[in-house]
């Protein structure tokens, strides 16, 4: 076998690599600046606000539409506002939940089957009774059906 023999580096390149040998370090030592995507995140009102931070990180429409869909999900509130609230597919189902609702009660209908039938059909998840009162006004609220305060008369002397 025969060896292989290693060239110089030539002067001219011996000479720029020297001139330019510690450009580049100066901002070496400093620390580096942390940026908060999410906190650039929560900004976010527009869809146009949301283009410019997808393109700006570089982002894959899919990959961001993925990203808006698992919040999605996992936000229960966000959930119930977004997807089966304006969702007018989902408004039957809502309407016969009111309706079992005032038929038996929140109490009964939060332990009963009915409630995990709407579940399964809505993609509603439970969290605790109080959630679940919660989410019943606020459904009740979209379709107007939400009791009206009463009004109370208030003595000037406040007792």
């Amino acid at each position: 076998m025969t060896k292989k023999k290693k060239k110089k580096p030539s002067k001219e390149l011996l000479s720029l690599f020297e001139k330019d040998a510690g450009k580049g370090f100066e901002n070496f030592n400093k620390p580096p600046t942390r940026i908060n995507v999410f906190a650039r995140a929560r900004k976010i009102k527009t869809w146009n606000m949301f283009i410019q931070l997808v393109e700006k990180e570089n982002i894959a429409p899919a990959d961001a539409l993925t990203i808006i869909l698992k919040h999605l999900s996992k936000s229960t509130s966000a959930w119930n506002k977004y997807k089966i609230s304006k969702d007018p597919d989902q408004r039957g189902a809502i309407m016969m939940l009111l309706d079992w609702q005032q038929k038996m009660g929140a109490r009964k209908l939060y332990d009963h089957k009915y409630l995990k039938d709407f579940c399964t059909w809505t993609g509603y998840k439970r969290q605790g009774y109080s959630r679940f009162q919660d989410d019943l006004t606020r459904f009740k609220a979209e379709f107007g059906l939400k009791r009206k305060k009463k009004k109370v008369p208030h003595s000037p002397h406040g007792f």
